[in-house]
């Protein structure tokens, strides 16, 4: 607006004397009317139409470089957030997958080769599959089948588990290792704590255009790993933060603490 005022001010003052000045050099008469004249007027016209599409133009091209100046901090932003977030996501994986191999070498146990191979087939999908925001479902499968088989040579007590993944479209895709972390986490707040019974229960489908992902399992009795809906650790709030960078409104994400199991109702 300063500029848009000082402009025209400009204008209303330079063409006058630009005008009289040209007047004295060719030797005209000035005269006040002769000054103003219709000429003049014109002139004031098209210049100050002139002035006011530059001004028009400059302050839409300004507008439009500062929205995609601000659009592409953002993006670097949720970059680097979303990268810190898999490394703290990736860290968390590998330091309970290392205990569990941990646990099989302490019990010179047999499985303890097939344990490492596990490890490395889960390592190498991490480092390679998760690079891109997104991949195929079946691929999240494949790890939580790889990470149930790797737990069950650690509790070689047992416990029960109860996986149920029917309807899986083809052409479904997921961001890396979040429905990974819910098992995980599961494992390591649930089944390692719980004395009698242990047990988990996963559900999943999905159509082209949504997942459907339900997962329960076991806690001590006076657990203190929870809050009374699920809601503490690291692991929940990483995954808050991510659906909230990849699905912006499009996402529920519901935890809660059950007196007994919901058997899917």
């Amino acid at each position: 607006m300063l500029f848009s005022i000082l402009a025209l001010s400009s204008i209303l003052y330079f063409i006058p004397v630009v005008w009289m000045i040209t007047m004295i050099i060719f030797d005209i008469n000035v005269t006040f009317s002769g000054l103003f004249t219709i000429h003049i007027l014109l002139v004031y016209i098209v210049t100050m139409v002139f002035v006011f599409v530059s001004i028009s133009v400059t302050l839409l091209l300004e507008k439009e470089r500062g929205k995609n100046e601000r659009a592409e901090f953002e993006r670097e932003k949720k970059e680097m957030e979303l990268f810190a977030l898999k490394n703290q996501i990736d860290s968390h994986f590998l330091f309970n997958t290392l205990n569990n191999i941990y646990g099989l070498a302490l019990k010179k146990s047999d499985l303890a080769p097939r344990g490492i191979l596990l490890l490395s087939e889960i390592l190498s999908f991490v480092i390679y599959e998760t690079k891109n925001d997104y991949y195929p479902l079946s691929k999240e499968i494949q790890l939580i089948n790889n990470y149930i088989e790797l737990e069950k040579m650690r509790y070689t007590d047992g416990f029960s588990i109860d996986f149920e993944s029917n309807d899986i479209s083809e052409d479904s895709f997921i961001t890396p290792l979040i429905l990974f972390t819910f098992l995980e986490n599961s494992f390591k707040h649930g089944i390692s704590k719980t004395m009698h019974n242990p047990w988990v229960r996963i559900r999943l489908k999905s159509t082209v255009s949504e997942v459907f992902f339900e997962i329960e399992n076991s806690v001590p009795e006076n657990s203190e790993n929870t809050d009374q809906d699920g809601n503490k650790g690291i692991g929940l709030e990483n995954i808050r933060r991510r659906l909230a960078l990849l699905y912006p409104q499009m996402h529920s994400l519901i935890t809660r603490r059950m007196k007994k199991p919901s058997m899917w109702d």
